[in-house]
């Protein structure tokens, strides 16, 4: 029964202290308006399959990530893409917090609108 016990708590032991892995936590924010949490922006470890999106509280997390150093990839739907160099420490949990820019949307040269009525075709009943 000692030998057992023994066995087991030397398990547990190895088991608990053996972790190889760290993890990235963080935040994403609307840095247009207040710094408000952006909910389900994707963020992603560049050329890796980690990856995530963000709740609600605009909160995230990447767990078991082995140590190195790695670029971390945030994207939401009409914002810019962020790129940021993060690295992993074994054993810790990384903090990132950033905030994201809308894109800017193209805009049309007035000046270069044609508004000559003679080219302006318009369609005859007979080709409706």
């Amino acid at each position: 029964m000692k030998q057992l016990l023994i066995t087991v708590v030397t398990l547990i032991s190895t088991i608990t202290f053996a972790q190889s892995t760290g993890a990235i936590t963080g935040k994403v924010l609307n840095a247009e308006m207040f710094n408000e949490p952006l909910l389900m922006a994707a963020v992603s470890l560049k050329n890796t399959d980690w990856s995530t999106h963000t709740n609600f509280n605009g909160n995230f997390e990447i767990t078991d990530v082995a140590p190195g150093e790695y670029t971390l990839l945030v994207r939401f739907l009409g914002y810019e893409e962020m790129e940021l160099p993060v690295v992993i420490s074994l054993n810790e949990s990384t903090y990132i917090q950033c905030g994201l820019q809308a894109k800017a949307l193209p805009t049309i040269d007035l000046a270069q609108v044609n508004t000559n009525p003679k080219q302006i075709k318009l369609a005859s009943k007979s080709e409706q």
